[in-house]
């Protein structure tokens, strides 16, 4: 008896046993396999010293099989961190809140919320936060260089960040930045030429479809509609060397019986591809294999979703808004290829049901999902 029950706690903490809902924690577990539910508000804490900000790691290399990296970060009026460049990490940068300097290449530009910025490798950036609160959200691909935060930053347990750090910078910061460039991926570049931001430029409005540094205006770019579900792309694959995709994905609690997932318990499983799920605005449900009842994920929740675990979700408000990161085409890039164009910057009035079941039927050789 004492050992059935044993096994059946273990089998209940390693996820193989139905439970009521998805976990959620204050900070990524660390293993992969475990879908989990996180506050952005929480993560791993991490304070840069002299920065005037917190960075925190929500979902990490550990969790992913180093596909990727989400990191969050919020602060306070500051200096640019200085320029440099990784070799092999892909850095991206979507601002949430506020205002952000972005320099990547010969460009900079003020980012606002939605304002979305992608540098690949060998690109040459920095990032400076403006005003008295703003903040953005990051993917690294591949996962594991988020590891040089742990190295040079401090744990911390604050409710924002510090503002008075009176400690001498080549004392606290700077030994540690030297020795970071020579474990992680980053060349710093102290002497690069210092230029101010620019105006964003009307072409700022498409996806380039390689491999480039490029800015996006919020829901300036492409969208596809499908079932009253509007998925904005802001990188695919083609534009991360098929590492990765991201995108918005909009909708109504209106909409449910149109969507995709109005059939009753039908859920998608991609079997090699890691899902994060970063609600921007509104309320969002999901249920997960291994769990009896929806996660209910309002503005400023993330859930994870690791390859293999089958999922639904659907709008629960009036509007919904989320940001989905993938490790691979994904969901995004499947509601792009079965949506139609969507010009406005905004829901429809109306939506039509999704009933070309057979298309999403062939995209699962492609994108690598089974339909449950």
């Amino acid at each position: 008896m004492v050992e059935q029950l044993t096994s059946k706690v273990a089998s209940l903490l390693n996820g193989s046993l139905p439970t009521d809902t998805v976990a959620t924690l204050i900070s990524p577990p660390g293993v992969p396999g475990r879908p989990y539910v996180i506050s952005t508000q929480d993560g791993e804490i991490i304070y840069i010293p002299l920065s005037k900000s917190a960075t925190r790691l929500v979902v990490t290399g550990k969790e992913t099989e180093n596909a990727f990296a989400v990191v969050g970060s919020g602060g306070s009026q500051s200096d640019p961190i200085g320029f440099h460049y990784h070799k092999e990490t892909h850095d991206i940068f979507l601002c949430t809140q506020g205002n952000i300097n972005i320099w990547a290449g010969e460009k900079c530009r003020t980012m606002s919320p939605g304002d979305f910025a992608s540098v690949p490798p060998n690109v040459i950036h920095q990032y400076q936060v403006l005003g008295a609160q703003s903040g953005m959200v990051g993917l690294i691909a591949p996962g594991g260089w988020e590891e040089f935060f742990r190295f040079i930053g401090e744990p911390y347990s604050g409710p924002m960040w510090p503002m008075d750090d009176n400690r001498k910078v080549f004392e606290v910061l700077i030994p540690k930045l030297k020795a970071a460039a020579e474990q992680f991926d980053m060349v710093p570049l102290p002497q690069h030429k210092q230029f101010g931001p620019q105006e964003w430029e009307e072409s700022e409005n498409h996806l380039p479809g390689q491999l480039e540094p490029y800015f996006l205006k919020n829901a300036s770019g492409p969208a596809y509609e499908v079932g009253g579900t509007v998925c904005r792309p802001l990188i695919t694959t083609a534009e991360s060397s098929g590492k990765f995709s991201i995108g918005s994905i909009e909708g109504s609690s209106h909409f449910h019986e149109q969507s995709i997932f109005a059939k009753d318990q039908q859920r998608l499983r991609f079997d090699n591809v890691h899902h994060a799920f970063q609600v921007a605005e509104g309320r969002v449900e999901f249920q997960l294999d291994g769990s009896t009842a929806p996660s209910k994920l309002a503005a400023g929740e993330l859930i994870y979703v690791p390859k293999g675990t089958a999922f639904r979700f659907r709008h629960t408000s009036r509007f919904g808004k989320m940001y989905a990161f993938a490790s691979g085409g994904g969901l995004v890039e499947a509601l792009c290829k079965l949506g139609k164009s969507h010009v406005s910057p905004i829901l429809p009035e109306k939506a039509e049901e999704f009933v070309d079941v057979g298309a999403l039927e062939r995209l699962q050789p492609e994108l690598g999902f089974t339909i449950e």
